[in-house]
């Protein structure tokens, strides 16, 4: 999980805190006078595919006798610039790792930090960094909300979920049934998937295994119908949840598009709620854009994480929507659900 964001940035605070240099390097250095050497010189002699050592040798030499160094713009700058490339090679949208890059200058030049906990102070201005980042949108506690309703005597809590095809939302339903069961909730899965095939089975089976009560057409049948009729089931039965799935449809597709709408309109749910995978690159902000356009998301939920090897869709979705994310699917089992943590993602990206 986040494995592409993690070596980047582990790559960036070993480049940007210096690595030791080879002795007939030093010899060379001192026998010029120790003068400041420029970052190509020394490109040059390592050769293509090495970095160039960070911090100059002027700034070294401070830094051994004041105990601090200043991080100037000299010793930032080409680090930063190969931070913004690898960003954009993790799925990090390209405003988002510029605004990025931007707050880490802001943060780390013509900072003091100690020369001898220099890779340290400076991993701790990224975790800072992402941590503004990451925290941008506040969240939703949709058990609270739930909780909430139920207690007023206004339910069903109505959660709609939405998008793409392919990225487990009938899957993700079912870990969220067995979340609200596992919180003391009732719930009811309605099955409004009319276009995938197997889609409306795959909904019983689960709500079997998990011990739920599902309403369900047939296929080509109005989805909204089914999700009013699972509603209308739910307050007659006193449930306190109607979890409601939907076919996976693309932004571009008009029709579908008008499609959901009606369902919101039709059903009010309390909230919608987009599942994207978390694997789709650069292409799932544009869906999140799109389909709150449509549906005026409240949430995302994040799939298959467990076999995301880069991550950088969730900085671009924090930084450049104002929608939350609330949960990550982990993997294949009810209890694959990981409530969305700031620190959980920091801490996988750039360990403390």
């Amino acid at each position: 999980m986040f494995e592409g964001l993690k070596k980047k940035f582990s790559d960036f605070v070993e480049g940007l805190s210096g690595k030791e240099k080879k002795e007939e390097a030093k010899t060379e250095e001192r026998a010029e006078g120790q003068r400041t050497v420029p970052h190509e010189q020394h490109a040059a002699k390592k050769g293509e595919g090495e970095k160039s050592p960070d911090v100059t040798l002027a700034t070294k030499i401070k830094g051994a006798v004041l105990g601090r160094v200043s991080v100037g713009e000299k010793d930032a700058d080409p680090f930063l610039e190969q931070l913004r490339v690898a960003l954009l090679q993790t799925d990090v949208n390209y405003d988002v790792a510029e605004r990025l890059v931007a707050r880490l200058h802001d943060n780390l030049v013509n900072k003091e930090v100690s020369s001898r906990d220099m890779k340290k102070e400076i991993r701790d201005e990224i975790r800072n960094s992402l941590m503004q980042t990451l925290t941008k949108n506040s969240g939703i506690d949709v058990m609270q909300r739930a909780r909430e309703k139920k207690q007023k005597g206004e339910g069903p809590f109505k959660i709609l979920f939405l998008g793409p095809n392919g990225a487990g939302k009938t899957t993700t339903i079912a870990k969220m049934a067995h979340m609200f069961k596992g919180s003391g909730m009732s719930c009811v899965i309605s099955a409004s998937d009319t276009f995938r095939a197997a889609a409306i089975e795959q909904s019983a089976i689960h709500a079997k295994r998990l011990g739920v009560d599902v309403i369900k057409g047939t296929y080509g049948a109005d989805p909204a119908s089914i999700a009013f009729d699972a509603v209308a089931y739910a307050k007659a039965h006193d449930l306190d949840v109607v979890l409601i799935d939907s076919a996976g449809r693309q932004e571009t597709n008009k029709s579908l598009i008008e499609e959901l709408k009606k369902m919101v309109r039709v059903n009010k749910p309390d909230l919608c709620v987009f599942v994207g995978e978390g694997i789709a690159g650069n292409s799932l902000l544009e869906q999140v854009k799109q389909f709150d356009q449509a549906a005026k998301l409240d949430g995302v939920i994040l799939t298959k994480l467990d076999v995301d090897a880069k991550g950088g869709n969730t900085l671009s979705i924090l930084s450049d929507t104002t929608v939350p994310i609330l949960y990550f699917g982990m993997g294949e089992k009810y209890t694959d659900l990981v409530l969305y943590d700031p620190k959980f993602v920091v801490d996988n990206i750039v360990p403390g």
